[in-house]
């Protein structure tokens, strides 16, 4: 579970954080170190080529990295903001909303601190209430086995079809993308982000299609490629880094749309190296960093400006096919939500 009932920062997430506490002293006195929070894998490679290491060379400024869970971190924020261990949350949704929502943490961010805002899709900076920006996103649709789906599918509602029975696999809550598992399987039957009811009754109907309610993102790849499953809900470029890397898989747009994952430069209040984070930001979000990101990891960025090679465009969902979900009336709800799919869902 991500959050407590009502949708705040949970006891596990209360603990975690404590458990980050403590970073040695010698990294806390170097006041060009900026500890930030990463993903690990072939994202933070790729954002080390792009990013961080031009802007350590332009600066000589160094990067530590937290990994773990984006709500401990939110949390460690939350226990510390009077003086941050994390100089730089880099968070996704829903965690994000929490943080803009959670009051004397963060610094609200404008033009004048990071003019590079200018050149930023409204979309990545309105939408935090301009309290974060984002840097990347990539959108979430489908990905099917090509060599086990005779008609694959065209949108979500196509998953319901009786030809998918005992072929899909989705997420459960630390899986990626349940949040909008729910809320899409509401929209599609008549409900809404405050109305999620038709959703949880569309998940039960659409369990002879599911084989398994995966764990992490990481376990779509593994199924597909052993053919434990056809079909997946999942995100843009990890099927494509599948498919490049010689899977059999395609990557499906949704007609309804693909929901979208942000990732979020979050600035604390009382940040002690405060000029050198606003740098920083305003570095990642400049056309040369995006570009070079956006391109090798085929993933949709912020900056208005970008301009991808057109075999990289083809695969990223323009802002028009993007499903915007009304995470403000989602996140407070998270903690019911978990509670009910897996009473009504999950339970057999």
């Amino acid at each position: 579970m991500q959050g407590s009932k009502r949708g705040g920062i949970g006891r596990r997430a209360l603990l975690g954080a404590a458990a980050l506490s403590g970073f040695p002293a010698i990294v806390r006195a170097q006041s060009k170190t900026i500890v930030s929070t990463g993903f690990g894998g072939i994202y933070e490679q790729r954002y080390r080529r792009h990013v961080l290491e031009p802007f350590e060379k332009k600066t000589g400024a160094k990067f530590v990295f937290k990994y773990g869970n984006p709500d401990e971190w939110l949390a460690n924020a939350v226990i510390n903001k009077d003086d941050p261990e994390i100089d730089l949350p880099f968070l996704g949704l829903p965690t994000s909303i929490k943080a803009v929502r959670t009051s004397g943490v963060f610094l609200d961010l404008t033009p004048e601190m990071i003019p590079n805002l200018r050149e930023v899709d409204p979309n990545f900076y309105d939408f935090f209430d301009r309290k974060a920006v984002g840097f990347n996103y990539a959108d979430v649709g489908i990905a099917y086995r090509r060599d086990m789906v005779s008609e694959p599918p065209t949108s979500w509602a196509d998953l319901w079809h009786p030809r998918f029975k005992g072929q899909i696999i989705m997420p459960q809550p630390s899986g990626g993308f349940f949040y909008e598992m729910v809320t899409i399987a509401a929209l599609l039957n008549g409900g809404s982000a405050a109305n999620l009811e038709p959703g949880y009754a569309a998940l039960q109907r659409l369990k002879p299609n599911v084989t398994r309610w995966f764990k992490s993102p990481n376990d779509v790849g593994t199924m597909l490629e052993r053919k434990e499953a056809a079909v997946a809900m999942s995100g843009s470029f990890r099927t494509y880094a599948m498919k490049d890397a010689g899977l059999p898989v395609e990557f499906v747009m949704p007609k309804e749309g693909s929901p979208v994952g942000i990732l979020s430069y979050h600035v604390p209040l009382r940040a002690r190296n405060r000029d050198l984070l606003l740098e920083f930001v305003n570095f990642a979000l400049a056309t040369e960093p995006q570009t070079g990101f956006g391109n090798n990891m085929q993933s949709g960025m912020s900056n208005r400006n970008v301009v991808f090679r057109p075999e990289v465009a083809a695969r990223i969902a323009p802002q028009d096919r993007l499903m915007r979900l009304d995470w403000k009336t989602v996140e407070p709800k998270m903690g019911e939500i978990v509670e009910r799919v897996q009473r009504d869902v999950f339970r057999d």
